[in-house]
């Protein structure tokens, strides 16, 4: 696959193989408080962080052939992530293998419905790939928008750990 070319397509977006190009759309949004406010301990990534989390997903994709997907809109402008990571028994926090996705979409987009349309396509093609049999997702509690969102696509909630809710998944049979 070419980084640039879509891994799939929506309406209105277009969801592209995470590249060395989307580094600096990671930096912006990970530098905006309301964007991170539900993430971590709430705080801006540094820089360290960012290119941390940059290389980790170009890593995965290469080892996994799937991964984190920059979202972009029909005028080509990044808008936002989905993040797409395997995670192992241990790494899940549901006591069995998973694919873990999250999102985040740029406040300048918020409202418009890009989140559930971006992490939809991402679910669906998942599942119709055969690249997962189940999926999880973390939320905290009080980013009830978030947690909305997961219950559109058939999240359902599996357990807490303080203030993080654990979603989960399952591939549908057929």
């Amino acid at each position: 696959m070419i980084p640039n070319s879509p891994w799939v397509r929506t309406e209105r977006l277009e969801l592209r193989r995470w590249a060395p190009e989307h580094l600096e759309g990671l930096r912006a949004l990970a530098a905006l408080p309301e964007v991170v406010r539900y993430v971590g301990d709430g705080t801006p990534w540094d820089d360290a962080t960012v290119a941390a989390k940059h290389e980790a997903a170009l890593e995965h994709w290469r080892r996994s052939g799937f991964g984190w997907l920059a979202v972009h809109d029909a005028s080509g402008a990044f808008v936002g992530l989905v993040s797409v990571n395997e995670r192992s028994v241990g790494e899940s926090g549901i006591g069995v293998p998973a694919v873990e996705i999250g999102y985040w979409v740029a406040p300048a987009a918020w409202g418009r419905g890009y989140g559930t349309e971006a992490a939809g396509a991402v679910v669906d093609e998942l599942f119709a790939r055969g690249l997962a049999e189940r999926l999880v997702a973390r939320h905290d509690r009080a980013n009830t928008a978030s947690g909305r969102l997961l219950g559109k696509l058939g999240f359902v909630p599996h357990h807490a750990v303080d203030a993080l809710v654990y979603s989960v998944l399952e591939r549908p049979a057929g």
